[in-house]
């Protein structure tokens, strides 16, 4: 599984600032731009912005080659503000279960991005200082709802299995895909890390590789989620 194509909503007016500023500060290529619509470029995945209703936000994680964290943290640091743990202060953090480390950040719209390196996944021996061509795709999108609904819906339809986390209980939080590459449902009002600001559902387009190939739509049809790719 992988993801080929991610459609988000933003605020009409934060539409060109979005291509702003992936585009100059963090240097990833823009298909296109305009009011009703900016593509990029993140390795293997496409990451759109359209206008929506309200003031739409999510989390989502950008892939990073597993040996390349320390250089992707301060080529990161140089960019744009990074959000730190409330308790420690820390900027990075260390998911041990995982093999894993991450830092996040807010983009112009509010969106929690998160950047994490899997040990051992992607890694390429690279040198030298990080770049914007170096990130390998979409990692994490958060869907916010109802977990054991989704979860059901995504096996069924797309045979997408939950790996870790799971779909009972207060808090919860379950990771369906594989890892590195993974949906992230969410009950509303669960907080993110590391703001704490409490999930919401808001518009979602997804296009996946893999099979079975088809199509699901979650939450009242506020999420579209295809299998289409190889």
């Amino acid at each position: 599984m992988r993801f080929l194509h991610v459609t988000l909503r933003a605020q009409s007016d934060q539409v060109a600032e979005l291509n702003d500023f992936y585009r100059r500060e963090l240097g990833l290529d823009s298909l296109n731009a305009g009011a009703s619509e900016v593509c990029l470029t993140v390795g293997e995945t496409l990451l759109s912005f359209r206008p929506g209703a309200g003031e739409p936000f999510y989390h989502f994680a950008l892939l990073l080659p597993g040996d390349r964290f320390a250089q992707a943290l301060e080529w990161a640091r140089a960019r744009t503000p990074l959000l730190s743990d409330p308790h420690s202060g820390e900027v990075v953090f260390d998911f041990e279960d995982w093999s894993a480390h991450a830092c996040y950040f807010h983009d112009p719209a509010g969106n929690i991005v998160e950047l994490i390196a899997h040990r051992g996944i992607g890694e390429a021996s690279t040198q030298g200082e990080f770049e914007a061509s170096e990130l390998i795709g979409l990692s994490e999108l958060g869907l916010v709802g109802d977990p054991l609904t989704m979860a059901s819906a995504l096996s069924s339809r797309l045979g997408l299995e939950l790996w870790d986390g799971t779909v009972t209980g207060p808090g919860r939080l379950a990771f369906v895909g594989r890892k590195a590459r993974t949906l992230i449902l969410s009950d509303a009002g669960r907080g993110w890390l590391p703001t704490g600001r409490p999930a919401e559902v808001h518009d979602v387009d997804v296009v996946l590789s893999g099979s079975p190939h088809g199509e699901v739509t979650l939450e009242a049809s506020r999420y579209r989620i295809a299998r289409r790719g190889e």
